[in-house]
């Protein structure tokens, strides 16, 4: 009731005041080449607004006289008076190239140049710029464009055809467009919140903009900027001429009589992460004017990225030094796959209030806000509020996207894409086969037996056939529910296994998640599985080496997972099974059968071929796994939540506890405390680590399977190694314990700070990582590896190798063990 008044008061207000009329125009330069996203507002405030990438602009004014300020680096700022009414008045204007001037400057043979006392003066008023607002609030509207600029007829073998309509017959078209208004609010240090009162993306009329406002404040009076990937250094940082060279192009005034310094930036090294360009300085208040610099993916460590140009336009708020940033623009280019992608986004900050007496608790977690009904705004909305005038192309976008939306939405069209992909394939033998009813929102998959083959020295050669039913319970399919099912055959063995599972996806905001399986499998007796079925195949055929070890269990397992409270996840299951022990049944190998002979199945006794590893037994365990991420900030969209992140480490409790009842034959508690976290230090990397101490509170009587268990490591190339969990010398089994225990992995990424300085290495784009394995146990005492290495090794994309140089210490061993691992970082 209060909201339907509040619109009605609104409604009535608009009816009692005077309308608004309309100046609009385009700007260029002297040679009648437009002017994109050159600023214009109106004198001694923050409302106005930049020109599109066509150079042309509008403003809705009240009626009265203004002065607007016409501005684009590197050319001249202009003053217009203009008088608004009611009628519409088109003012194009033409800017002049900046009247560059050194008269002032007395230039020395072999001294510095005249930008480095600059420098000095800016970097010096640096911190005072940096904390001078405290808080305030404004007004934010951005837009975004990503356009294809080219694109290969085929990727990876599939057609890529028209994207449905969005590609012209030169195969270009925007793939993304989106305009956003919101409501920002800033308390210093780094405190943001954000309410996003009105979202619109062109051919999606349910869809939400992912624009948002805090993560464009690229902030050049931090000495380093984090959210390009890797941690940039501002031109006026602390230590900015370790990294770049200046030179004065020279100064003009602006309107208001201030000196101007243009100073042209350059990068000492293409591999550090610094940018180039201009940025601009006010003379005697040293702050920055505007700023047009630019980056790359080499100096980003992102192999997809070309280059990314950053412009940002300073407007005076408050008397006599107080400057905030008017608009800021992100410029990209990238290339994945051979598809040629351009990306602009663009933002225009206004009505900044710099008192807006905000207290702590404003500030909570939720970081943005999407409202209800902010993708319900109508066309004559947009054309009222949008400070940037679209494109002649954005128009047609929206236009064609209406009418293609319609068709995406109609069930013939689904029906004949669902025709096309559902046509079965040759390679589909090798990758299964998926059946697809978009309209009804089901999907059937069938896996494929051919890739599912695998060996180990218990089944045999056997295979696995899986399947899956999948239904989306609503539009957004943030319910959904699948059954999947595996059949698995062993031929040595001759024994059939397999499983039943049901899942149903509640909703995305508190990640509600039931599931619910059964069958029988041959499960290692580590349930995290250190060696994958791929490694153990390879390792046994190729190298008659059999490291897996499994047993026969059949199970019944309930699990339900949620988000109790913003940050505290908890994950609940309870197991019924019994398990049996399994022997070798083959002896097959492609090579070394004369000189090697496969280890048992027992992980304790490797020459134990007769004897049960254990005896067979029921049990009944109840698990508990707690994750605690303290003040964990994430954005709210309808429906839907999205977690951002936390300055805190990760917490997590793992409790187990084997239940004597229904036949159980396991009775004990167990208990596990972590920290987790990825720490940035600025340029000089990130360090990440793991910390765990655990123990059996009680073990009246513990199982072999329930020991606790670390994720060992015997092999020289092993691509799916957990770094962050996984020790690279220890033996899979021999330090297994009931006994209480401690753990450390650590490792730290130098990014390129080390690599990217030496000659002909720092092509390559490599990266350094150090770090160190520990251990404490009754069993290994202390127990150490430390590890060197070289990460981010491959071509373009695929830069996912990395080769570490390992060596075990510890007093367990008579001398050191030293290996050099290949692998692959999935943490990453």
């Amino acid at each position: 009731m209060e909201k339907r008044f509040f619109y009605i008061l609104i409604i009535l207000c608009l009816f009692s005041i005077k309308g608004f009329g309309q100046l609009s125009g385009t700007v260029k330069d002297v040679n009648d080449e437009i002017l994109p996203f050159a600023t214009i507002y109106i004198k001694n405030t923050t409302q106005g607004t930049t020109t599109n990438v066509e150079g042309k602009y509008t403003l809705e004014l009240a009626p009265g006289e203004y002065s607007l300020i016409f501005q684009y680096v590197g050319y001249q700022q202009l003053t217009k008076n203009v008088v608004i009414e009611n009628e519409p008045i088109i003012l194009d204007v033409i800017l002049q190239p900046e009247s560059i001037g050194l008269q002032e400057v007395v230039v020395i043979a072999d001294s510095e140049d005249p930008a480095y006392p600059i420098i000095r003066k800016a970097i010096a008023k640096k911190e005072y710029y940096l904390n001078q607002v405290q808080q305030y609030a404004c007004d934010v509207y951005i837009k975004g464009n990503q356009k294809v600029a080219d694109v290969p007829k085929k990727v990876m073998g599939i057609e890529i055809g028209d994207l449905g309509g969005i590609l012209d017959t030169t195969g270009q078209g925007i793939v993304y467009l989106s305009e956003s208004v919101s409501r920002l609010f800033y308390a210093a240090p780094d405190m943001y919140k954000e309410e996003m009162i009105s979202s619109k993306v062109s051919g999606d009329d349910n869809g939400f903009s992912f624009n948002q406002a805090s993560a464009m404040d690229f902030n050049f009076y931090k000495n380093t900027y984090d959210g390009l990937g890797r941690e940039l250094i501002s031109p006026i940082a602390n230590n900015a001429f370790n990294y770049y060279k200046y030179r004065l192009e020279g100064t003009f005034y602006d309107e208001s009589g201030r000196l101007i310094n243009k100073i042209k930036v350059f990068r000492k090294r293409d591999t550090d992460p610094t940018l180039g360009g201009y940025i601009y300085i006010v003379e005697d208040l040293w702050n920055i004017y505007s700023v047009d610099m630019w980056t790359n993916g080499k100096a980003l460590t992102i192999s997809i990225l070309d280059t990314i140009r950053l412009k940002q336009v300073y407007v005076p708020v408050e008397e006599p030094d107080v400057w905030q940033p008017f608009s800021k623009s992100v410029i990209f280019n990238l290339k994945i796959f051979g598809i040629k992608i351009n990306g602009i986004f663009t933002g225009i900050f206004k009505n900044y209030n710099l008192s807006p007496n905000l207290d702590k608790q404003f500030f909570d977690n939720e970081i943005l806000k999407v409202v209800e009904g902010a993708n319900e705004k109508d066309t004559e909305y947009w054309e009222k509020i949008r400070p940037i005038p679209l494109s002649q192309e954005e128009k047609a976008d929206y236009i064609k996207k209406d009418s293609l939306q319609t068709i995406w939405n109609s069930k013939e069209y689904m029906d004949s894409m669902d025709q096309k992909s559902n046509k079965f394939k040759f390679f589909d033998i090798f990758s299964g086969y998926t059946y697809t009813n978009t309209y009804k929102k089901w999907n059937v998959s069938i896996g494929s037996p051919i890739t599912a083959i695998s060996y180990n020295t218990v089944q045999g050669f056997n295979t696995h056939l899986g399947g899956e039913f999948r239904k989306n319970l609503d539009k957004d399919n943030n319910r959904w529910t699948k059954i999947n099912t595996n059949i698995n055959y062993g031929i040595a063995d001759k024994q059939v296994r397999g499983h039943l599972g049901f899942e149903f996806n509640f909703n995305r905001i508190d990640y509600t998640r039931l599931n619910i399986e059964g069958g029988r499998s041959a499960t290692q007796f580590n349930e995290e599985e250190p060696i994958r079925l791929v490694q153990n195949t390879t390792l046994s055929l190729l190298y008659r080496k059999n490291h897996a070890k499994l047993y026969d269990k059949y199970f019944l397992k309930p699990r339900i997972r949620s988000e109790l409270f913003n940050g505290f996840f908890v994950d609940g299951f309870v197991e019924y099974a019994h398990r049996k022990p399994l022997f070798n049944q083959s002896d097959y190998s492609f090579f070394y059968r004369e000189k090697r002979v496969f280890d048992s199945n027992d992980p304790l006794d490797k020459l134990n071929y007769d004897e049960p590893s254990f005896p067979e037994h029921q049990a009944v365990t109840l698990g508990l796994d707690i994750r605690i991420r303290f003040q964990q900030k994430y954005l709210s969209y309808p429906n839907r939540k999205f977690i951002s992140g936390s300055k805190y480490p990760d917490f997590l409790i793992q409790y187990r506890r084997g239940l004597p009842i229904f036949g159980g034959d396991s009775n004990y508690d167990f208990i596990s405390l972590a920290l987790k976290d990825e720490i940035p230090f600025g340029i000089v990397g990130t360090s990440r680590f793991n910390i765990e101490g655990g123990m059996f509170l009680s073990d009246t009587k513990v199982p072999f399977i329930d020991f606790h268990h670390f994720n060992g490591n015997t092999l020289d190339v092993n691509f799916i190694i957990r770094y962050m969990d996984q020790f690279r010398l220890l033996e899979y089994y021999d330090y297994s314990t009931t006994k209480p225990y401690a753990k450390l992995h650590w490792e730290h990424h130098f990014q390129g700070v080390i690599l990217g300085k030496i000659p002909l290495i720092r092509k390559f784009q490599w990266g350094l990582v150090t770090g160190a394995n520990v251990l404490y146990s009754e069993k290994t005492k202390a127990y150490s590896e430390v590890h060197i290495g070289i990460d981010r090794i491959g071509i373009g994309l695929f830069k996912i190798f990395r080769v570490d140089f390992v060596t075990q210490l510890g007093q367990t061993l008579e001398k050191p063990r030293f290996r050099v691992l290949i692998g692959v970082d999935i943490d990453l």
